[in-house]
């Protein structure tokens, strides 16, 4: 014989339990919502260009001779042309939760972030120079990189690198995601897009500074709610990175990736002692670097001087750290594009 429970206190913490993993059930799911768009994203921007590479390789028509040009041309068409459309329209489906805050910076403050950033992107790359030296490598994605910008068509390589690159990532990374994460609390939102950010580029040597800098981003776009102003940030960074400093290095930068360090460094004695541009190109690379070095030194001390200035606002949804991290990472979604960028990498 059935009987009824008296206990109401029993029945309502029955009640707390099933709403708690409703609502975790939730969570889950809108995340694995989020990041099935930087999957697809993914998929499609290397699905395409995969197909195309097979068609052209399977036509007959020899394209050795144009292949930097057409590789950059595909991913141009591919990544930013196709990818990203389609990308910007599943997630109009994806619903926003939480607000971002619309704080107007001063001058002072943009410079005092800048000179952090550069320092964080200049250890960050000292990182990932060190771990790819100790792991063998520098990833064939980084590889991909650097031929793109030595060996690659100059404008096809300025609109991939400091036009595509910038827009189409701010805007998955930041947008995006930030828009449908900031709910749970900006710390959980700055951490998640910078380490997302960072496992997207596939290899130990890009790993380090773009985490660092892809928090940073997020911390701006947290704060001011703009995303053009990251974009800017961004684009500056790689144009800077990857575009004139090639251009106005060439010589020495050609000879550091194309030989091995002792025959780079016996070539550039040579050269130096034989012509004098190249002494005042190898000058010049030297000043930046202890420029670089300086910057460095100093956004580490404008950091710990500005620390107590950071914050992180809670979300209208406040989870445990550990329910929160549950939720971000244990689910497929997030698993699936776990596993994909750990095959890049290996």
């Amino acid at each position: 014989m059935n009987t009824l429970n008296t206990n109401p206190w029993e029945s309502n913490e029955q009640e707390q339990k099933q709403r708690k993993r409703w609502e975790m059930r939730m969570d889950r799911k809108h995340f694995s919502h989020i990041m099935l768009g930087l999957l697809l994203y993914t998929m499609l921007s290397s699905g395409l260009q995969l197909i195309a590479v097979t068609l052209i390789k399977n036509s007959g028509w020899d394209y050795r001779p144009y292949r930097n040009l057409l590789n950059m041309l595909l991913m141009l068409i591919c990544m930013y042309g196709i990818a990203l459309p389609v990308t910007a329209f599943y997630y109009r489906y994806v619903p926003k939760f939480g607000f971002l805050r619309h704080e107007n910076w001063e001058f002072k403050a943009w410079l005092v972030v800048y000179i952090i950033g550069s320092s964080m992107g200049y250890l960050g790359s000292f990182i990932g120079s060190m771990i790819s030296n100790i792991s063998g490598g520098t990833g064939e994605s980084y590889e991909m990189l650097l031929d793109m910008i030595f060996a690659g068509n100059p404008f096809l390589t300025f609109l991939t690198v400091a036009v595509g690159a910038p827009i189409a990532e701010e805007l998955l990374f930041r947008k995006f995601f930030i828009d449908r994460t900031i709910g749970y609390g900006e710390k959980l939102s700055v951490l998640l897009s910078g380490l997302l950010f960072g496992l997207m580029h596939g290899n130990f040597q890009q790993f380090f500074y773009a985490f660092a800098l892809g928090c940073l981003f997020a911390y701006i776009y947290c704060k001011t709610g703009k995303i053009r102003y990251t974009i800017f940030f961004h684009m500056w960074i790689n144009f800077r990175s990857s575009i004139l400093l090639p251009m106005l290095f060439q010589p020495v930068f050609s000879l550091v990736f194309s030989m091995d360090v002792e025959a780079a460094q016996m070539e550039l004695t040579m050269q130096m002692l034989q012509s004098p541009s190249m002494m005042l190109i190898c000058l010049a690379l030297c000043a930046y670097v202890l420029i670089e070095l300086v910057i460095a030194i100093a956004g580490l001390v404008l950091f710990f001087v500005f620390k107590k200035y950071i914050c992180f606002y809670p979300g209208i949804r406040r989870l445990p750290r550990k329910q929160a991290m549950i939720a971000a990472i244990l689910n497929p979604g997030m698993l699936a594009f776990l596993v994909l960028c750990i095959i890049e990498f290996f």
